[in-house]
């Protein structure tokens, strides 16, 4: 009989984990996803012809059920307009879809294993530079404080 009690979050000790060791080696599967998302947004994005005044264009589809419930806004169907105009806020809310690029160039470490820290010590030593100037705010001189 062990000294100990065993129950409920409170295992054997032969049958615990050792330190160090995880219960779940691999972790939580990746999400996958939905195939119905990209299916959507491929159909949606894909090019088709349409006619305007007589003329052949061509745009995706996003662009032509724009049109086709500007068209119908016009006419007078509220329920067009008021979808319109909440695309609208929520394209001036959150802008436009995309991916922003932050490009850096020219910070190569000059050893391998080499910090941001320790560049920018070494390339402020290289120079009259001062770093801390870099991360912090200027202080502002007296006259702007209204400490005179």
């Amino acid at each position: 009989m062990p000294d100990y009690d065993v129950g409920y979050g409170q295992p054997p000790r032969k049958s615990r984990f050792r330190p160090g060791v995880s219960g779940n080696p691999k972790g939580r599967p990746k999400r996958k996803p939905s195939a119905l998302a990209g299916i959507i947004r491929d159909v949606l994005s894909a090019p088709v012809e349409f006619r305007e005044r007589g003329r052949l264009k061509a745009g995706t589809r996003h662009e032509l059920s724009l049109k086709v419930l500007v068209e119908r806004a016009i006419k007078g169907e509220l329920g067009a307009a008021e979808f319109i105009l909440k695309v609208r806020a929520h394209g001036l809310r959150y802008g436009e879809i995309g991916v922003d690029t932050l490009q850096i160039s020219d910070w190569l470490p000059d050893y391998p294993g080499q910090t941001a820290n320790q560049k920018t010590r070494a390339f402020a030593g290289a120079s009259d530079a001062d770093p801390m100037e870099w991360w912090h705010e200027p202080e502002k001189p007296p006259s702007e404080t209204g400490n005179d």
